[in-house]
């Protein structure tokens, strides 16, 4: 399971990516499988979180 990050409005963009188990804390991060991390990655709306 991977966990990742969302900025504000990502989680209506995540939530139909593939491999996504749910979005939680307010829609402040997303867990999914790998296949939706490589999908989150490799998404124009993705941004890496410091």
């Amino acid at each position: 399971m991977a966990e990742a990050e969302l900025l504000d409005g990502q989680a209506s963009v995540v939530a139909g990516l593939p491999g996504v188990l749910g979005i939680a804390d307010d829609h402040w991060m997303a867990l999914g499988t790998a296949e939706f991390l490589r999908a989150w990655v490799g998404h124009p709306a993705f941004r890496l979180v410091k």
